[in-house]
């Protein structure tokens, strides 16, 4: 079985380019195969992945940017909930943060736990190498039970309480078309308490 503990981390550039990579969405696919270096090129975001030592197949890849949870736009029961999580006299209205752009686990490698390591490994990797900088994690997760339940399972949680207030955020109050994606979050002071644990 293979886990990131047998696979290097590399930062994309363009001597270290992901090439063949498929994790099953031709959506991610095309970003992590074609479209990342470009991304960076243009100054939005550094693209990472994880080769295997043994056999250099691309394990698995993300892409982090920064970001932020911006308290106007959230409804009041949501607004009050990340609040409570900020000890500090004067309220702020914008809280740093860092946005998981992309994630994708190689195809034949799913269901062995490796997206829980990735999650894991890109909480301690912003807390060590861009301490202070980021109190959540943010992600667009996809619209799909799977994909949501995964990401409740590893401490993520709606930015929105429903879809209904997704969607006006989203300026989408006259469609009927389910969201393509939701909006997660990941209080990082919890994963900080983890580690010094």
């Amino acid at each position: 079985m293979i886990s990131l503990d047998t696979c290097v981390q590399i930062a994309l550039s363009a001597e270290n380019r992901i090439l063949g990579f498929d994790c099953g969405n031709d959506d991610l696919n095309e970003f992590f195969n074609e479209d990342a270096i470009k991304y960076q090129e243009q100054i939005l975001g550094q693209t990472y992945f994880f080769r295997h030592l043994e056999t250099k197949k691309i394990v698995c890849a993300f892409s982090l940017s920064p970001d932020s949870i911006k308290l106007t736009y959230l409804p009041n029961s949501r607004r009050k909930k990340i609040r409570e999580l900020i000890p500090r006299e004067k309220p702020l209205q914008t809280f740093p943060a860092f946005l998981i752009g992309r994630l994708g686990v190689a195809l034949d490698l799913k269901g062995q736990g490796i997206g829980s390591q990735l999650l894991d490994f890109i909480k301690t990797f912003t807390l060590t190498e861009f301490p202070n900088l980021g109190r959540f994690l943010l992600l667009d997760a996809y619209n799909e039970p799977a994909v949501l339940n995964f990401y409740l399972k590893n401490k993520f949680n709606f930015v929105f309480s429903t879809e209904e207030q997704e969607r006006e955020y989203y300026k989408r109050v006259n469609s009927d078309d389910p969201l393509r994606t939701r909006l997660m979050f990941c209080d990082m002071m919890l994963w900080k308490e983890k580690l010094t644990l």
